[in-house]
């Protein structure tokens, strides 16, 4: 045999048993629950990590409502005068006094302005 062949024999041998040695975990998201991954092996969190994260209390996120508007606009004043208010899209919040809008004219063409009674 030449060189050359023993060379790729060998290679591929090397590559073919590289999977075998690479189980066990890379990172701790490979591990169930709550373990962690340490040296290749998920092991459980030591009882002093355990007992640090037990004792800190939970964080609740805050929830900010906003109070109702005093009144809700219900046209579109533009510089054609008073409009209807184009029909909401999603993702569209409610409107206030003074936001800016779309009126729709009697022929359907959306007009831009504000919000207003």
């Amino acid at each position: 045999m030449s060189l050359c062949r023993v060379l790729l024999i060998t290679a591929i041998g090397m590559v073919w048993t590289l999977p075998a040695s690479a189980a066990g975990c890379q990172y701790d998201m490979q591990c169930k629950g709550d373990r962690i991954c340490q040296s290749g092996q998920c092991t459980a969190p030591d009882a002093e990590e355990a007992g640090d994260a037990a004792s800190q209390p939970k964080a609740v996120p805050t929830i900010r409502l906003s109070p109702p508007p005093a009144s809700l606009p219900r046209s579109c004043c533009t510089v054609a005068g008073k409009l209807r208010l184009a029909p909401p899209q999603s993702g569209d919040g409610p409107l206030a006094l003074g936001d800016s809008c779309q009126g729709i004219s009697n022929s359907g063409k959306p007009v831009p302005g504000t919000a207003c009674n």
